[in-house]
């Protein structure tokens, strides 16, 4: 039992670690270091803006004291636009896991751990650049769980549960002339899809996700309060505006 605590500490810091990694290792190019704002209910930084509905709210997102982007909240549900968020695979669009701390905060982080979510996604076009990926999960009761082994945990419900959503560019080789997509964003490419840019260093990630360690208390596939916030959030997303880098 002391092992599977110990087991479990170091999942959670080495998931905390990897994250804050990803974040720094954006932060600190100069491109990265951006000046963040709140007033109202806008926030503003050096790539976007964006104004959170009445029902929301909206703060500057940190993590230890290094600021990352926007958090906008209803209830238990976490939208954050991290326009300092960066990746350090190397590939375009990056991996699953160094956003996982953004949509899946029990994800298994280590190194036997695949490097994708866990359960399945449905695209839903947004617009015309973006689209919202939806990640679903449901236990298999065919299955034993093996907490020490196992990439992704398992719910007592047999119920399609929802656990968080990513947005992802909607585009190809032929709109860009460079590979895209994944899961990050990049604001050149947004504000001009053209841009050509060959491997793009102003990433950002926007996930929402939902506060609860306990499975069987995530919301379900069809809830209807779920449905109606995933509407809101992708209206918070669509509205976004992005600024053009400085030269």
């Amino acid at each position: 039992m002391r092992q599977r605590q110990q087991s479990r500490r170091l999942r959670s810091l080495a998931l905390s670690l990897i994250f804050l990694g990803v974040i720094i290792s954006a932060g600190a190019q100069d491109r990265f270091l951006l000046h963040m704002n709140i007033a109202g209910r806008t926030y503003t930084d050096d790539k976007i803006s964006v104004e959170a509905p009445e029902n929301w709210t909206i703060a500057i997102d940190d993590l230890d004291g290094t600021y990352r982007g926007a958090i906008l909240r209803k209830g238990k549900y976490v939208l954050r636009l991290c326009t300092a968020c960066g990746q350090t695979s190397g590939i375009m669009g990056g991996r699953f896991n160094e956003i996982a701390g953004l949509v899946q905060p029990w994800y298994r982080l280590d190194p036997g751990a695949k490097g994708s979510p866990c359960g399945n996604e449905k695209d839903t076009r947004i617009s015309q650049r973006l689209d919202r990926v939806d990640l679903w999960f449901r236990r298999n009761p065919a299955h034993t769980y093996d907490e020490e082994a196992d990439d992704c945990r398992q719910p007592k419900t047999t119920a399609t549960v929802w656990y968080g959503s990513y947005f992802a560019e909607h585009c190809s080789y032929a709109d860009t002339g460079e590979d895209c997509g994944g899961y990050f964003l990049h604001r050149d490419w947004l504000v001009d899809p053209h841009a050509g840019n060959e491997f793009p260093t102003d990433e950002m990630a926007f996930a929402m996700t939902y506060e609860e360690d306990d499975l069987d208390k995530l919301p379900h596939q069809y809830d209807p309060e779920l449905q109606h916030v995933l509407r809101e959030a992708t209206t918070i997303v669509r509205s976004v505006r992005y600024k053009k880098a400085k030269m």
